[in-house]
């Protein structure tokens, strides 16, 4: 079912209020400073776009031919390609992407965890997943409102999963959170995070330089 998630103007008419809070902030905070060859799904109509430094060469992509449509033009503006693909079944190489980005995409993608194996198998050896989701917030009265909104929430936005847990997720598939921010108690999350195979090696590299013992950040 299609809904205002697939809606370019509706989308954005939604997204431009966020542009100015904190959620806008962060978004800058965790795009801004990257570099190298970055993969960004669930693109939606190019918002995120604006938030990348010069050092940052992006390539977006999304589901939907019409947020592409919108987002292409904003790209355009910066030299980055935007394209129809599905983050379920990403079609580049192995081994690509220095970094993969995404955010308010992991509520809605169908099957979360086949992205998260795309994810890993595009990024380059040291590479990193970069997160602005939100989730559950793992208390228990904030949490049964979002269960009880969720049905209707899904059907409103065309897929959104108010109430999914994506930090979860990850640790359980062995994705290792090398930085986990929670806002709006626990409502949205900063995540940077190392994919499975990749984990030991570069964890091991980073705390031998320091000599400190890798250790997860809650």
């Amino acid at each position: 079912m299609r809904g205002v998630i697939q809606r370019p103007s509706v989308y954005d008419c939604l997204m431009r209020p966020l542009e100015g809070s904190a959620y806008g902030r962060h978004r800058k905070q965790l795009f801004g400073s990257l570099s190298g060859d970055i993969l960004e799904i669930g693109v939606g109509t190019g918002r995120n776009l604006s938030a990348y430094g010069p050092q940052a060469h992006v390539t977006g992509c999304d589901i939907e031919p019409q947020l592409v449509a919108r987002a292409s033009r904003r790209g355009a503006k910066q030299h980055m390609p935007v394209l129809v693909a599905d983050a379920e079944r990403l079609p580049f190489h192995s081994a690509h992407f220095r970094y993969v980005t995404a955010a308010l995409v992991f509520c809605s993608l169908p099957h979360p965890a086949w992205a998260l194996h795309e994810v890993a198998r595009v990024l380059q050896a040291d590479g990193r997943l970069i997160l602005l989701e939100h989730s559950i917030t793992e208390h228990c009265a904030s949490d049964a409102l979002l269960n009880l909104l969720a049905p209707s929430w899904k059907a409103l936005t065309g897929g959104c999963v108010l109430n999914r847990d994506t930090t979860g997720l990850l640790r359980s598939l062995g994705w290792h959170l090398v930085r986990h921010e929670r806002y709006a108690g626990g409502l949205v999350r900063l995540i940077e995070a190392l994919p499975p195979d990749t984990t030991a090696a570069v964890l091991r590299e980073e705390h031998e330089a320091v000599g400190t013992a890798p250790q997860e950040q809650q």
